[in-house]
């Protein structure tokens, strides 16, 4: 997949602006791209993605403070953080030919071809809404993966045959590997992390979302019927870490409007500061927040310095360590 897209996005570089570049499997990151611009070659240490997402954001940054003229070549990259990577000199270059780079020496900025989708993948069952419930669970809970398919279903609240599915589905992209015919081991968990991160974003998330309501009174003051309703994002961030100020609301809940409203005098508001999603994960754990992978994952969709910051502390105490 990474071949396609730099060899696509190179290919509409050079119809769209008619210059010359070349992709070599070498470097500290993906590889190396040579630019031929006003009979002059520029080499770019290149990070080849398929789609920016905004939690990926504070890897660039690291890779570009790390490494000499960094581009990031992606299928697509969204408005936002392409404004970013601007904003922060980090030169990219998208499948449909739009660039960015901004050098001492160049300025090149296209940014008007319509998006290009690149082939997709195989289906993935361990990828599809149902996958990222049964992942999520997983990732929480990483001996799950051992016990009998019935029991992963009945944890899980997922049919039985799809068990078998979302378990070859890990297996086939190499995240878990067979320890003897019973047992499977995890690897590569971290870049898994992320993929998980990624597509709950774009997948899970959406399909989850009740709907919008106003808080009465402060945030501090509710009190959750913690077996169905937990924080997270912001809110749930400042409880794990007591190190940030929410000022956006998220809920996770198996309560309905009724009882949202009875419970803890919400009111619904299409533009109200607290966003409503439904618990999708097996919430056996007496606590005030979503588990804490999720609230990771959360601050870094929602993105920006500050969230990132205490996405990272909570990273570093509650995720790494297990790792």
């Amino acid at each position: 997949m990474e071949l396609e897209i730099i060899n696509i996005a190179l290919e509409n570089l050079n119809k769209t602006a008619g210059i010359e570049a070349h992709w070599m499997d070498n470097g500290p990151l993906d590889g190396t791209t040579l630019f031929n611009i006003a009979d002059k070659t520029y080499e770019f240490n290149t990070e080849i993605k398929r789609e920016l997402r905004q939690h990926q954001i504070p890897q660039i940054e690291h890779y570009n403070n790390q490494n000499r003229n960094l581009i990031v070549i992606a299928e697509k990259i969204f408005p936002k953080i392409k404004k970013r990577f601007r904003d922060l000199g980090i030169a990219y270059l998208e499948a449909n030919g739009n660039i960015f780079i901004k050098t001492n020496n160049i300025f090149l900025f296209i940014d008007t071809n319509k998006p290009y989708r690149t082939r997709k993948e195989t289906s993935n069952r361990a990828f599809t809404k149902t996958g990222l419930k049964v992942l999520f669970q997983f990732l929480i809970d990483p001996l799950l993966i051992n016990r009998t398919h019935r029991e992963i279903a009945e944890q899980t609240s997922v049919a039985l045959g799809n068990i078998p599915q979302i378990i070859n589905g890990l297996k086939e992209t190499g995240y878990i590997i067979a320890a003897d015919r019973k047992n499977y081991i995890w690897t590569n968990k971290n870049e898994l992390i992320n993929r998980w991160i990624n597509d709950y974003a774009a997948e899970l998330r959406p399909k989850t979302i009740k709907g919008r309501y106003r808080i009465q009174g402060m945030w501090q003051e509710i009190r959750l019927k913690t077996e169905f309703t937990v924080w997270g994002g912001e809110p749930a961030a400042d409880l794990l870490t007591n190190y940030l100020r929410p000022e956006k609301f998220v809920l996770h809940t198996k309560e309905n409007n009724i009882d949202l409203v009875k419970n803890y005098r919400l009111i619904p508001d299409p533009n109200g500061q607290i966003e409503v999603l439904e618990i999708f994960w097996n919430n056996d754990i007496n606590m005030q927040t979503a588990p804490p992978l999720l609230v990771y994952a959360e601050l870094m969709i929602e993105g920006g310095r500050r969230n990132e910051e205490v996405a990272q502390m909570i990273f570093n105490e509650y995720i790494q360590p297990d790792l």
